[in-house]
């Protein structure tokens, strides 16, 4: 029998019934009582039937308002969220005990995921169509979401649609093929968006050797040992995930973005990411206080170098397109539909 990782305390005492119909979202959180009211909203409203929430130390009451949600389930831990890879480790662990057989959605709170004609479906519909071919797990381009205004002016309310205070995307990412071995899975990948063409921008390109050589720099320092006397280059972040799975026993994430080889759909779907609201100033000094994102979070060191030599800073540019729907995403080849499920929708 599965047994949960040691460090997660169920803090709640609802049932959990052996459902293989549900669909089930696991989350890890800390502090995010700003955007939880719409993140559960909105998920619900897709077709959520169960959240399954890992509150990493939350000062701010967002574990208590998820212990007063029915569909809620809380998991506390105080532990390191690095040295859980962030919370790659707690979430496959729980995802074994209770999302074994069951369609699952991975998505942190400023996350709203969207699929082809979703305004007119919902999961237990798009799952469904999954199910019926054979695929395990759908796809998603990372889309990074903002205002035109600077950020420091941004102000979302509470409860309120992520997408009216950051409505806009970059519309120019490309999709590029990914190497590994024996083979890289997933085996293609988004490159663009206002992180790497901010923090990354050497790596911002569909040309393999300046994203490669990064990434055969920090693999040798590793294997040498040298990357204790010298800090080894940052990859940057990648621009994907694969959300929606149907879980097997077996199956693993590797971090955060990609787990194991599974059958992907050939609809894909995306991300909305709603990191850029008032309180990024806030999480900028956070990341750097604690060290307990990626890389020592470089990405947050190079906003926060960003920020201070321009307080107006917007991610507005010329490529910037308004979101409208997912008909607009499928049009601008962000995201992919297909003959069949265009039929059903």
């Amino acid at each position: 029998m599965k047994t949960l990782h040691p460090e997660l305390v169920r803090q709640d005492r609802r049932d959990i019934p052996e459902d293989a119909s549900e669909i089930r979202l696991f989350v890890v959180l800390r502090d995010e009582m700003l955007r939880l009211p719409y993140f559960l909203d909105y998920y619900r409203n897709l077709g959520i039937s169960r959240f399954f929430a890992i509150d990493n130390g939350s000062k701010d009451g967002s574990g208590k308002f998820l212990l007063d949600q029915p569909d809620c389930h809380v998991f506390f831990t105080e532990g390191s969220y690095a040295k859980s890879r962030a919370g790659v480790h707690w979430l496959n662990s729980l995802l074994d005990v209770y999302g074994t057989s069951q369609w699952i959605l991975l998505a942190d709170v400023d996350e709203l995921f969207v699929f082809p004609g979703c305004e007119n479906t919902d999961l237990q519909r798009f799952c469904s169509w999954q199910d019926q071919f054979g695929y395990e797990a759908v796809y998603a381009v990372l889309l990074d979401m903002y205002s035109s205004l600077p950020i420091r002016e941004v102000g979302y309310r509470q409860g309120e649609d992520f997408r009216a205070t950051c409505p806009y995307h970059d519309s120019n990412y490309l999709v590029v093929r990914r190497y590994g071995f024996p083979k890289a899975f997933p085996p293609f990948e988004h490159i663009g968006g206002p992180r790497l063409r901010l923090c990354f921008e050497d790596q911002n390109t569909a040309a393999i050797w300046p994203r490669l050589k990064v990434k055969l720099a920090r693999r040798a320092l590793s294997v040498t040992g040298l990357s204790r006397l010298k800090p080894p280059p940052v990859a940057a972040t990648q621009a994907y995930k694969v959300p929606l799975v149907k879980w097997r026993s077996g199956n693993a994430f590797v971090n955060s973005h990609r787990l194991n080889e599974v059958k992907l759909s050939p609809v894909t779907g995306a991300l909305l990411h709603f990191k850029y609201f008032q309180d990024f100033g806030r999480r900028i000094e956070d990341a750097l206080a604690h060290g307990e994102h990626y890389a020592g979070s470089a990405e947050y060191r190079r906003y926060g170098e960003l920020l201070a030599a321009n307080p107006n800073l917007s991610l507005a540019n010329a490529e910037s397109a308004r979101y409208s729907s997912t008909r607009g995403l499928v049009d601008c080849g962000l995201i992919r539909s297909d003959s069949g499920w265009a039929s059903v929708t």
